[in-house]
């Protein structure tokens, strides 16, 4: 029993020596397989590197909401485990920084993309958000992304914008459309408003707007009264909606530019028991006046007698026409329209009231004025309507073959018939004042010869 006992104590204490031994070699052994892990990790975590880091838009406004995506590639051989990836940024605001909180794996050779969603709500610069990537077992990885912020701002400016505006008249204004920004701007609509202003278009589309450049738009106003033009433009920068707006004041008044027939160099004859009214239309405006037709007041309109009618056509600034009508025989007063347009097609009416007597009594070369109005009874300044009286006076002595308007003198320029040729030289008239005054010396001379040396008396009885 003593022997059985002794050998078993003895393999007993074999036992426990050996288990020690092996848990002194594992102890040993695992510092070294735990570091050569490690280093394993370490070196694939470090083909890690970013590959691309987009912001759209490119270029963010202020108080705009961007998206920025960064790429990442595992260019080694071997998988690497992250823990979490996020954007940190003291200046813009993540909107989504917890998505990426989550345990995955970049395989070898492959890439995964990161989104984030940021705020711009800062002034305009360039601001540096940093992404980090955090691996599992090897630290982490940092890149800084550069994000350009700039101030909203479409640049709005209008060209051709007349002085004064004429009631009830069409005329063309050009807006022009800038983007002097960086970044893109998409789906540009224009929308004019204004009281008692009247456009062609309700609205105009644009569209999209590159950087560092222009669009112009041609609106036709026609106003009623005093007030501003309002151009609301609406555009997009990415996902994110912008408005801005533009005024224009329209103030009413008379136009400078515009054309202004005259009549001049009235003629009254009478030919075969028939009356007729000739003699010159002058414009005297800065603008050409197109479509002339000077008529009697009763024959205005398209179903007016066309023999009370005279169509002139185009007279160019500063430049007259003649013209000749049939009148009612025994008028004391004779009203007479003259109708023209502009260059936009606005038709005009200038209404004047002829004084026969005048005419007939007065001196030749009177100027009828009046005031132009646009057909329909608006006028064309901020004035009323005119009273079309006659001024000046014109001789009926003047004939149809001797008028400035026949022998091509302007009324406007008296100097216009020099260098016209002989058709513009009174030849006859100067050749019989030159004999005339021949007759008179070789008289005189002959008288001379005869009396000389000779007295004369006179003798009263």
């Amino acid at each position: 029993m003593i022997q059985r006992s002794t050998w078993v104590s003895r393999l007993s204490s074999k036992a426990v020596c050996a288990t020690f031994g092996l848990l002194l070699i594992l102890l040993i052994c695992t510092p070294c397989c735990l570091a050569i892990a490690t280093n394993e990790t370490i070196d694939a975590a470090g083909k890690v590197t970013v590959t691309d880091a987009v912001i759209e838009p490119s270029v963010l406004m202020t108080g705009d909401v961007g998206l920025l995506t960064v790429t990442v590639e595992n260019t080694g051989t071997s998988n690497v485990v992250i823990s979490d990836a996020r954007l940190i940024s003291k200046e813009l605001t993540v909107l989504n920084p917890e998505t990426y909180q989550s345990t995955r794996t970049i395989g070898a050779g492959t890439k995964m993309q990161f989104s984030f969603s940021i705020v711009a709500n800062q002034p305009e610069n360039i601001y540096y958000p940093a992404f980090y990537l955090n691996y599992q077992d090897a630290g982490s990885l940092r890149y800084n992304i550069p994000v350009r912020v700039e101030t909203p701002e479409l640049q709005l400016f209008v060209s051709g914008i007349p002085q004064n505006y004429a009631k009830g008249v069409k005329s063309s204004i050009t807006l022009h459309v800038g983007n002097a920004k960086s970044v893109n701007m998409t789906g540009i609509s224009i929308i004019p408003s204004g009281d008692g202003i009247q456009c062609n278009q309700t609205s105009f589309f644009i569209g999209d707007l590159y950087p560092h450049s222009e669009k112009s738009v041609i609106f036709d106003v026609t106003p009623s009264e005093t007030a501003n033009l309002n151009f609301n433009v609406t555009y997009s920068c990415g996902m994110n909606s912008h408005q801005t707006s533009y005024s224009v004041p329209i103030t009413l008044g008379t136009d400078k530019l515009a054309a202004e027939p005259l009549i001049n160099n009235i003629e009254v004859g009478t030919e075969s028991g028939q009356t007729t009214l000739s003699g010159d239309v002058s414009n005297a405006g800065i603008s050409d006046a197109y479509g002339v037709v000077v008529s009697l007041e009763s024959a205005v309109g398209e179903n007016g007698n066309p023999n009370e009618k005279y169509a002139i056509g185009t007279i160019t600034a500063g430049d007259y026409e003649s013209f000749d009508l049939k009148i009612p025989s025994g008028l004391k007063t004779v009203p007479v329209v003259i109708q023209y347009k502009d260059s936009s097609g606005n038709q005009f009416s200038k209404p004047l009231t002829l004084d026969m007597e005048k005419i007939s009594g007065g001196t030749q070369g009177s100027t009828i004025n009046g005031a132009g109005m646009p057909q329909g009874g608006a006028p064309p300044g901020a004035g009323g309507m005119p009273s079309g009286v006659s001024s000046g006076s014109s001789s009926s002595s003047r004939s149809g073959s001797s008028s400035s308007s026949r022998t091509g003198v302007n009324p406007m320029n008296p100097l216009s018939g020099m260098g016209q040729g002989m058709s513009g030289v009174p030849v006859m008239e100067i050749l019989y004042g030159i004999i005339i005054l021949i007759i008179v010396i070789v008289i005189w001379v002959l008288w001379k010869r005869k009396m000389k040396g000779r007295k004369i008396s006179i003798n009263a009885k």
